[in-house]
């Protein structure tokens, strides 16, 4: 029995050996058919497995036959039974790995692109890349005067250091100046401490402000406040955060006007305290003087030396002499806005105020060149059809113009006086006549009686035609309170002396 053993183990080293030379002839072949000597110890590999390589890799599977535990240590068996089987990837897989990675690759490349283009496309055309960092020039969104296109946060500089202190509203006029901050994004108000940024803004044409209340006195009251709301025409401009006070510059009906920073804004009654300022010490006038001149005629003209002959007529030298006498003495030359509010007891006017009208629109090249030479400020109430005949450009920042009627200042027309035609013309008459007046003139609401003469029906048909203020003669000073369709006024003549002027206006 040992014999047929050594001898089947013999054949068996000879079999192996004979196998093994042939499968290097068939390139590594291996069948997946049981050897007919030992079929009935090996077993059928799975399908996926008939076929495989014979080259050597690194990373192998081995497949075994399944293994009697006797035959664990048979080791030249197992040789025989095992089955090398490498693990390879078919060449379907390899294709469609290398198709997702390129898809992959080409979606990250196409990504970055595209968002490079957005970011590209939607940047600020501002931006300027200086050495590969991005930089905004502040400067070319630094305009003089702008508006607001959108609710902004105040700053306000404190210790060199730009805090927020409250909000400026949508649709806000502003003046802006530069400064060193300008470069860093942040625009000074003119005349402030406040600053805004430089987003939401525009450039946009502001009409001149019209600053007269800087010459106003204020009242002996004080204003507290928490968290305030400046407005301006009922709108809420600007807010601030904190506890305020304030003095009070304006009086009017629902509102108390203050001055922030030398521009005038209001602020509520009823959203505000108000105590006694003590330590008031301001003088201020109770009554003011408002002058009548007509006409200044060059006194280098012989036909105007020649044909402005009447007591109202005032050489340009006579006129200029008064002007200087009122600049030297420091008077406020005011507005008739102004001398309104003052009637009206909403404001306080210097002690010494001033306010200087001119009557009709004849010789009027002189009145201006000498206001302007002076810098003070008059009121011409032009007759409307006699700017017609002179085609004089009345135009001047030292002259503003109201109303003397258009076409209805001529003598005779009524009884009494010099017969002024407001006195007793049909009412349809004086109305069409006032309502062009007022319309070609911006709207006045200022009216000055022709020849200084009226009565209760011219009166009547003044207030229905929209004026709120006619002016007459009468030779006495404007007070708190006076009536304002019978506003006095001083005629002044070419016989009226410095000491003359001086008298009226003190």
């Amino acid at each position: 029995m040992s014999n047929k053993k050594n001898n089947q183990t013999e054949k068996e080293k000879e079999l192996n050996k004979n196998k093994g030379s042939e499968t290097k002839k068939n390139n590594n072949k291996t069948s997946s058919k049981p050897n007919k000597n030992n079929d009935k110890k090996s077993t059928k590999p799975k399908k996926n497995n008939n076929k495989v390589s014979s080259k050597p890799k690194k990373n192998v599977e081995v497949v075994s036959n399944k293994k009697n535990s006797k035959e664990k240590n048979k080791k030249k068996e197992l040789e025989v039974n095992e089955l090398i089987v490498p693990r390879k990837k078919s060449k379907k897989k390899i294709k469609k790995s290398i198709l997702i990675m390129g898809i992959i690759i080409s979606s990250l490349v196409f990504l970055s692109l595209s968002t490079y283009n957005l970011v590209s496309y939607f940047k600020i055309n501002k931006l300027k890349v200086i050495d590969d960092k991005k930089v905004i020039n502040y400067l070319e969104y630094y305009h003089d005067n702008v508006v607001t296109l959108k609710a902004k946060k105040l700053y306000k500089l404190v210790d060199s250091n730009l805090e927020v202190v409250g909000v400026i509203n949508i649709n806000n006029y502003l003046n802006l100046e530069s400064d060193d901050y300008t470069k860093s994004g942040y625009f000074k108000i003119k005349d402030t401490n406040y600053y805004i940024d430089y987003l939401n803004i525009k450039e946009e044409s502001i009409e001149e402000e019209k600053n007269t209340y800087l010459n106003y006195i204020s009242f002996d009251k004080n204003i507290k406040v928490n968290n305030p709301k400046f407005y301006l025409d009922d709108k809420v401009v600007f807010s601030l955060i904190g506890e305020y006070s304030f003095p009070i510059l304006v009086m009017e009906d629902n509102y108390y006007g203050v001055l922030i920073h030398n521009k005038l804004y209001y602020l509520k009654k009823d959203e505000v305290n108000v105590y006694q300022n003590n330590s008031y010490n301001l003088k201020y006038t109770s009554k003011i003087a408002v002058l009548t001149y007509h006409y200044t005629y060059d006194s280098n003209s012989v036909a105007e030396r020649y044909e402005c002959t009447n007591i109202i007529c005032l050489s340009d030298k006579k006129f200029s002499e008064h002007m200087e006498f009122i600049k030297n003495e420091g008077f406020y030359t005011a507005t008739l806005n102004d001398l309104e509010m003052f009637i009206e007891g909403k404001i306080r006017l210097p002690e010494r105020t001033v306010v200087i009208t001119v009557d009709d629109g004849y010789y009027i090249p002189k009145t201006i060149e000498v206001l302007e030479k002076y810098d003070l400020h008059a009121t011409l109430f032009l007759v409307g059809n006699i700017k017609n005949i002179t085609g004089f450009d009345y135009n001047s920042p030292n002259l503003e113009i109201h109303s003397h009627t258009d076409n209805l200042h001529y003598t005779g027309a009524c009884s009494g006086g010099q017969g002024s035609p407001l006195k007793c013309l049909a009412r349809e008459k004086i109305l069409a006549d006032l309502k062009k007046s007022r319309e070609d003139l911006n709207n006045t609401t200022y009216f000055c009686y022709p020849f200084f003469e009226y009565n209760d029906y011219a009166i009547s048909l003044v207030k229905e035609a929209g004026f709120t203020m006619a002016f007459m003669g009468g030779r006495m000073k404007v007070r708190v309170g006076t009536n304002k369709y019978k506003v006095p006024r001083y005629g002044i003549v070419n016989t009226t002396t410095i000491s003359d002027l001086k008298s009226i206006i003190y």
